[in-house]
């Protein structure tokens, strides 16, 4: 019982580290990202970030991220993400 219990206690400290180790990111403009439910195309897709949508990396697998967003975890392709914001230009509209 007592190797059960600190068991959980350091996977409890583990699962913590990671959260707080986590590294935000940004989905490239243009784009629309599967979020999936495992790190490959094998897995289904269950949703899509758009681009410039905020997101924290917690994790890298082959190739893809695992990311957390609205106290949810997805995994996307990592090549389509970057490591700051987008530059969204303010449109200017010329009035008559």
């Amino acid at each position: 019982m007592k190797k059960l219990i600190i068991s959980a206690i350091i996977a409890t400290a583990g699962l913590t580290a990671s959260a707080a180790s986590a590294t935000t990111y940004w989905v490239q403009e243009g784009i629309k990202l599967n979020a999936r439910t495992g790190p490959s195309t094998y897995y289904h897709a269950v949703g899509k970030f758009h681009g410039c949508t905020k997101l924290h990396v917690v994790a890298y697998k082959k190739g893809w991220a695992k990311v957390a967003y609205k106290h949810d975890y997805y995994w996307v392709s990592a090549k389509y993400l970057q490591n700051h914001a987008c530059y969204k230009a303010k449109k200017h509209y010329k009035h008559y």
